[in-house]
């Protein structure tokens, strides 16, 4: 089965998850004050089990140089991404400018890429992308913060990422593979099938969100154009250039799926928490989420 095929498949998947998500919303068996605690299970349970299970497998040198290289790649990516967004909203009106670049500068590669990366290229797929995921992890909280507030304390930054466990979890996996102690049998089966409910459940929670949103209201310029830049310039340009550099087909092929997820879902509550256009970043979530489940397999057909 090709690339495209098993792209396909999945977000077929992921769509029925999603269409569950919204009748849940709008027949009210998920209320919005409940929501937050299926994103908390995400979070803090179901994804980091994910990520720990993609680590409890033999790796030899070769896989661990390519996890060395992927780090490369992501760091390489939010550099041409960086400089894309300077270029791209220069002339953005200043309420929307940092959403803009925030949104350019990340996707939401943990709760929806990585569900899909495992459903498409596997437990190796995951164990790339979450080393591909190390470098934005620390520079959402970062660089990524910088541009929604100035002088954010140093340790405040620190502490908020040793809080999150999907970064945790990748130091506590690479600590269990150099390891010549291995999991129990029981253990590593609980771990592998909480970690089976995160495409399901972080699909549904989107889902959810489209649910309780006004889709009218999210006929928004910006929001289209943003969509253009997040879903189809950036992924064809790191194709492009890592195909180019000769990268390995696995880890060039995960690296663009997970540039190509839509809008990084806590842009709107990074910009509510510090007093900007949170509606507008809201409607730049939903419409990237809604086009992606197409734009993503089409995508592929490029692998």
């Amino acid at each position: 089965m090709s690339v495209f095929q098993r792209m396909l498949n999945t977000q077929a998947l992921m769509f029925v998850y999603v269409v569950t998500g919204i009748i849940m919303a709008k027949t009210k068996i998920l209320k919005h004050e409940g929501r937050s605690s299926f994103i908390n299970l995400l979070l803090d349970i179901t994804l980091p089990c994910m990520i720990l299970n993609s680590f409890n497998v033999d790796t030899g040198i070769n896989e661990l140089i390519a996890a060395g290289e992927i780090m490369v790649i992501s760091a390489v990516c939010f550099l041409i991404a960086w400089v894309m967004s300077k270029i791209y909203w220069r002339k953005a009106p200043h309420e929307r400018k940092a959403v803009l670049e925030f949104a350019t500068l990340f996707s939401n590669a943990g709760n929806a890429g990585l569900p899909i990366v495992a459903s498409v290229f596997g437990t190796q797929g995951v164990f790339y992308a979450s080393f591909y995921l190390l470098p934005v992890r620390v520079l959402i909280w970062t660089a990524g913060l910088s541009l929604f507030v100035d002088g954010v304390n140093f340790r405040e930054k620190i502490k908020i990422l040793m809080k999150t466990p999907s970064l945790v979890v990748v130091f506590v996996g690479i600590a269990l593979m150099f390891s010549p102690v291995k999991l129990p049998a029981v253990l590593s089966t609980a771990i592998k099938n909480m970690g089976d409910m995160t495409g399901p459940l972080s699909m549904m929670i989107i889902g959810a969100a489209l649910g309780e949103s006004d889709l009218r209201s999210a006929f928004d310029v910006d929001a289209f154009k943003l969509t253009f830049v997040r879903l189809i310039v950036q992924p064809l340009i790191f194709l492009f250039v890592l195909k180019l550099a000769g990268v390995q087909d696995i880890l060039w092929q995960v690296a663009v799926t997970l540039t190509a997820m839509p809008a990084a879902a806590n842009t709107e509550i990074i910009a509510e928490m510090y007093g900007k256009d949170y509606a507008f970043a809201a409607r730049c979530v939903v419409v990237s989420t809604i086009i992606s489940l197409v734009s993503v397999p089409l995508l592929t057909l490029l692998f």
